[in-house]
């Protein structure tokens, strides 16, 4: 079986009206739920399933106490996490006090020897016309399209609700709606009136608890 691409319109930063170079970009099929990622280990293995979620949760927990602590960690052959941060900018580091720093996400780094099995194995092919054509918002999680808002937003300045429905495949009127709820949530900012309106990343990065 192959994965998802399907092609988007760069963004017009420069306001020309012209047509953009296309970019290709992962579809995901969907989540594949931690139950669903054991069965699959268990069926290939024959390790329990009890066995499997006890190792799963115990690499997780220990996982956490070594960022915790202060550590890279590297996991397995799969690469390695650090801990990144957040802090208000000043020009003196006097002015900034342990208090003020707090934890923003994690950062990952692929093993160069997971990156090249992975290569060898994925093949690409377009997504189906009948998938790109429906609605597939109901695939993908509020977080999930936070990750993929947040990495278009690494590449360039501004997102407009044309190009987060295409990201996303959010329809027009739920695109909306998210975008509305990341602003109120602090995820993103907005600028511009009418058509011109633009979207740009807020303080937060994550999304609050509720």
């Amino acid at each position: 079986m192959s994965a998802y691409y399907d092609l988007f319109e760069s963004p017009d930063v420069q306001n020309t009206g012209k047509p953009q170079p296309l970019y290709a970009r992962f579809i995901p099929k969907g989540t594949m739920g931690q139950e669903e990622f054991i069965d699959r280990v268990h069926r290939f293995t024959g390790i329990s399933h009890s066995l499997l979620q006890g190792a799963m949760q115990a690499f997780t927990d220990e996982l956490r106490d070594a960022l915790a602590n202060g550590w890279t960690v590297e996991f397995g052959d799969l690469g390695y996490f650090t801990p990144s941060l957040s802090s208000r900018r000043v020009m003196d580091k006097k002015e900034i006090r342990s208090a003020s720093v707090s934890l923003r996400g994690l950062n990952f780094r692929l093993s160069k020897q997971f990156f090249r099995e992975l290569n060898e194995k994925i093949t690409f092919e377009r997504r189906p016309a009948q998938e790109a054509s429906s609605d597939v918002s109901g695939t993908l999680s509020k977080e999930e399209c936070l990750k993929l808002l947040q990495e278009y937003l690494q590449k360039y300045p501004c997102i407009n609700r044309t190009q987060y429905s295409q990201l996303t495949g959010r329809s027009r009127k739920r695109a909306i709606v998210e975008l509305n709820a990341f602003i109120q949530e602090g995820v993103l900012a907005k600028h511009g009136m009418g058509k011109a309106v633009v979207y740009i990343m807020g303080v937060r990065k994550t999304l609050p608890r509720h």
